[in-house]
Formats: C-alpha cells, structure tokens, sequence
C-alpha cells in the first residue's frame, strides 16, 4: 500500500555528497542505504514531514521542475518506502496493537521497523511477541535477568520453573530478589512470578517449583500451547538438563535455548536449538565428547571444596541479554540459525565462537 502522507521517519540521519549523493543511516542499526539521484530529488527530501498528501507533492515537484521531474519524483517515493525510509507520520497508532504495547514498546518498534523494513514486518513480530508462551526452567543469576529482558521486550505469557529457594547470595547476582526474600527463604519461581505481575501489566505467568530430574514429567511443566522453550537451570547439571529438555523440544517441534553464565562458561552466548534446522543437544554432546576425548582430567587434589565456583554479576547479565537478543532474532525470522558456541571471555574482553554441524546420524534430530 502506498503511503499517502510521506514522513522521513525519525532514526534516519541524511547526509548528502555532492549534488547527486544522499546516504541514509539507521542510528538504531547503523545500516546505511546510499543513492543517487537529481539534484531536486535530494532537496524534495525536506518536503517529507508527513503534513501533505502525495498528489500535491507531485504538483508541486511538476510546477518547479517540469512533468518528467514528477514521475521521477514519486519514483523516488516507492523507492524510499521499500526502503523503510519513509512511512505514514501516524503509523504506529494505526497499527491495532493493543494500548499497553504503544505505550511501553514504542522504541522497540521502531527499532524493528530499522531491522525488519517495513511497519507491516514490525508490528507483525511485536504481535507475535505480545501472543506467545515461554516456558524458562531455572530463574537463578542468568534467568532471572533474561526474564526480566524478555518482559521488557514485550512478551506477556509465561510458565517459569524452579525449585530452588533463595538464599543471601542470590541477592548480589538476581535481578529480583532483596534481603527481604532471603530471610524468608521463598521459592525463587513464586517470588518471581509475583515480582512480574507487579512491575508489568497484562502480563501472564505462572510458577511451579518442581525439581528436573529423570523422575519429571515435562509434559506436566510445558503447556501445549508452547511457542519457545528456555533452560537456564543449571542443576543438577546443565548439560544433563538440556539433553533431557532437548529430546523433549526435538520431538514436539518446539524451539530451544540453552543459557549459559555458568563456571567456565559465564560469559556464554547461548545455543539455540530448532528442531530439523540447527545441532540437538545429544549432536552437542557428541561433538564435544569427541572434541575432548584427549582431556583426561585428575581427580581434584582437595577433598573439602567448596559449592561454588566464581561469578560475576555482570557476566550473568550479559549472557541473559544475548539470550534475549537471540530469542528476539527468532521471532523476527532474521536471526543466526547456525549451531554453534560462543563465549565473552572477561581477561582480555574478547568473543571466541566455534560452529558446531548436525549429526546425520544422530538419533534425535537426524530424521527431520
């Protein structure tokens, strides 16, 4: 659909070369669009403030320059809303997304419209967004700071599961909890469950606190209804609780990510798994398990250690925030669909990732 009233929209700065060069740069995105055009092309652009309607832009443009100036003018046109240049100056309100989202979510839509192109595309996603259910297994350092990122990002239905309670520890690394929780020694899910529902409206989140074991049935913890599934516990251990997670996503078609921020892992970058398109956790598992066949470690030399390894908030917080940044890449349909790993490593703040392929063999996810 034709725009009616052509707005160069906010987020794009223009910068012109010459008499013939204009670049277009998407602060948001930092993607740049250059063309060259006439000269009156480039000075029309300062007509484009949404308060005149085409055919008088057109008029106009004709009256200055002659009839061949208009065709080329609003030539111009479609080619600056393919673009995402220009949009209709009230095309957020005319949207139809609900009162909550246009009030809390306008920046982030409009970040879309730079990624995606197009407000049809945009507002697409954020509806999608606004329509699915997480179910997030584990809300401890990473998961708690990837909820809250999640609901910051506008999705409202949620099923979180944990059976662990807070304790002191918690309240340095969480994004929720104060002293106040750990002296009374609640449930990390219950009290976050009610942390949401106070600081967000409309949205929707229920809280179970059984434990993930061999014994759990899934089925009891994932909704049918399920669009995304996430696993940030990491007891009893991460690696056992995705390969149980992932048989169980891999063989209903339900997307996977596994978080990290754990131990050596705290800066992880996370691993999305999509059933038929990227690695299984059983095809992780094998990868590394030959990966490492050489690395034969010692049984630890101190007996009495302790129950935790080092962290850092900060660490936790980043690898929550690429999470989120992925799930919002899946939404989108434009994320990395590759198999892979990655980590920040903190010493000297640089990114190390590997890909890692599918089995074709594998017994999980190879057949589809």
């Amino acid at each position: 659909m034709e725009i009616a009233r052509p707005f160069l929209r906010d987020g794009i700065d223009v910068y012109v070369r010459g008499d013939e060069e204009v670049h277009f740069v998407f602060l948001a995105t930092r993607k740049r669009i250059t063309a060259r055009v006439r000269p009156f092309l480039i000075q029309s652009l300062a007509w484009l403030d949404g308060q005149n309607v085409v055919d008088n832009l057109a008029e106009r443009m004709a009256r200055n320059h002659g009839e061949e100036a208009r065709t080329q003018f609003l030539g111009f046109l479609r080619y600056l809303q393919l673009k995402g240049i220009i949009i209709e100056p009230d095309w957020l309100a005319r949207t139809g997304l609900d009162d909550d989202t246009l009030e809390v979510q306008q920046r982030q839509v409009a970040f879309l419209l730079d990624v995606l192109g197009s407000p049809e595309r945009a507002v697409g996603v954020q509806r999608k967004i606004s329509q699915a259910r997480l179910v997030c297994f584990g809300v401890g350092a990473v998961g708690s700071w990837l909820l809250r990122q999640l609901v910051g990002l506008g999705f409202r239905r949620f099923v979180i599961v944990d059976h662990d309670r807070i304790e002191a520890a918690d309240v340095s690394r969480h994004a929720f909890f104060d002293f106040t929780d750990a002296n009374t020694a609640a449930h990390k899910a219950t009290v976050v469950a009610e942390r949401l529902r106070t600081q967000f409206r409309a949205v929707e989140v229920t809280a179970k606190t059984e434990p993930l074991t061999t014994a759990t049935v899934i089925e009891t913890l994932v909704p049918a209804d399920t669009d995304f599934v996430i696993n940030a516990a990491d007891e009893p251990y991460i690696g056992y609780t995705s390969v149980l997670l992932s048989r169980f996503c891999v063989s209903r078609r339900i997307p996977l990510l596994v978080v990290g921020g754990f131990n050596a892992h705290l800066g992880s970058l996370s691993e999305l798994i999509i059933p038929g398109v990227t690695p299984c956790s059983d095809c992780y598992a094998d990868y590394f398990q030959e990966a490492l066949k050489e690395w034969i470690p010692i049984e630890h030399p101190v007996a009495e250690r302790g129950d935790a390894a080092g962290g850092l908030s900060s660490l936790a917080a980043f690898a929550a925030g690429s999470a989120a940044m992925k799930v919002l890449g899946y939404f989108t349909g434009d994320g990395e669909l590759e198999g892979g790993r990655g980590e920040l490593l903190f010493d000297d703040y640089r990114l190390e990732a590997f890909k890692v392929e599918r089995r074709p063999d594998c017994p999980i996810c190879s057949s589809l």
